[in-house]
């Protein structure tokens, strides 16, 4: 099995509000899986980024989605042909928030009448996705956040642990319900190797984790760009 970035986030946010620059992973076992979509401000580029990887769109044959926020399940319509995993409990935050969505304005609750015409697994309990593939539940920065456990590779953790910057203190905002957040933490630092929801991925040396690479961005003004790195 292998794990192949699509895009590794960046743990960064500006005057305006999170930059929603988020982590998207292809995971090449018995199936081929991507884990997150991004945000909608990166899906034309999406399909070039995934043929770069050798993936087309099409040959994507499940999706998992962390969660609903709109900077990781936004381009799930591009995938029509794929299984979409989703926790059931994250179905339910999102049909509360339809009802008053101040309740999390991360939300993409829009895309539950979508989700239904796709081929919709909506799990309740942890456990075997596929060979050396198990789903972790891991509440707390929303109610259903699914984490995927990479056998040999690492866990995939989205925003369970959203960064570099999120390894202690409180959780990371937005958080549902901090407490269970803490708790889930807790969980996936127990992992060698962890995929955050917004940075590269980190592996533990010792008794702390240190970042696998450097997270870069990289923004064009006309001809000129500014790069940042972390």
């Amino acid at each position: 099995m292998r794990i192949l970035p699509v895009w590794s986030g960046f743990p960064g946010r500006s005057h305006r509000g999170y930059l929603g620059l988020s982590s998207a992973y292809l995971v090449l076992a018995s199936k081929t899986i991507l884990y997150d979509t991004l945000g909608f401000g990166e899906r034309e580029g999406l399909g070039q980024r995934l043929s770069a990887l050798g993936v087309s769109l099409e040959a994507v044959e499940v999706v998992v989605l962390s969660h609903l926020h709109f900077d990781h399940a936004a381009n799930v319509d591009l995938f029509p042909q794929a299984e979409v995993v989703v926790h059931e409990r994250e179905l339910d935050h999102a049909e509360r928030v339809a009802q008053n969505p101040r309740r999390d304005p991360a939300c993409l609750y829009v895309l539950l009448p979508l989700l239904e015409r796709l081929r919709l697994r909506a799990v309740r309990e942890e456990g075997e996705l596929l060979p050396g593939l198990r789903l972790l539940h891991l509440p707390g920065h929303t109610p259903g956040l699914l984490g995927l456990e990479v056998q040999g590779a690492g866990a995939l953790v989205s925003d369970a642990v959203k960064s570099r910057f999120d390894l202690e203190g409180p959780p990371a905002l937005p958080c549902v319900d901090p407490e269970e957040a803490l708790r889930s933490r807790l969980r996936v630092l127990k992992h060698p190797r962890i995929f955050p929801g917004h940075d590269v991925p980190l592996v533990r040396i010792g008794n702390r984790f240190v970042p696998e690479g450097m997270a870069e961005l990289r923004l064009f003004y006309g001809e000129q760009e500014a790069r940042f790195i972390l």
